[in-house]
């Protein structure tokens, strides 16, 4: 039989034992909840870092289109710009060195433009001048940095005459074109 030592000694080893074993599964346990909560917080981080690339690509997209949509209205002529459009087209011939008898000014309907409420002003037009400055003329509407869609162009030889020995040949120039305006 074994001494009373022994038995104690037995006794506080499994107890010992057992008391190891309680903290291990404890330990165990709590770091399988604190893995478990790590992994669910690494989860929310991720979402929470897509929905803010997310955002962050939405206001880029948005500043973008904004950008676009300006760029865009400075081609069209704004809805109460019809006026200034045709004192820039007066000034336009003024700086050709021609005169100008502009014939009709209509707004009609723009297939393509319906869905941004867009409309096209048409306008005929006559010049009369030396050819080189109707020349400069027509590559000034050309150039100028609105949706113009030139449709028709004659020219027509006016006269001949001289002034100071000089032979001065007039021309008339006829320009039917269109251009894009709000509504």
């Amino acid at each position: 039989m074994p001494k009373k030592e022994t038995k104690t000694l037995i006794s506080i080893i499994l107890f010992l034992d057992i008391i190891s074993i309680g903290v291990f599964l404890l330990l165990y346990l709590n770091t399988k909840n604190l893995v478990a909560e790590s992994i669910n917080k690494e989860n929310d981080i991720k979402l929470e870092l897509i929905r803010e690339d997310g955002s962050t690509m939405m206001k880029e997209d948005l500043a973008l289109a904004k950008k676009y949509q300006e760029k865009i209205h400075s081609y069209i002529i704004p809805k109460a710009g019809t006026v200034d459009f045709i004192k820039v087209l007066e000034e336009m011939v003024s700086n050709s060195g021609l005169k100008s008898n502009i014939k009709t000014v209509v707004n009609q309907a723009y297939d393509k433009g319906n869905s941004v409420g867009t409309e096209n002003l048409k306008i005929n037009m006559d010049v009369i001048g030396e050819w080189k400055n109707i020349q400069f003329f027509l590559s000034l509407l050309e150039n100028y940095p609105l949706k113009i869609d030139i449709q028709k162009v004659s020219f027509n030889k006016l006269s001949d005459s001289f002034i100071s020995s000089k032979k001065m040949v007039s021309w008339v120039g006829g320009f039917e074109f269109t251009v894009v305006k709000f509504k």
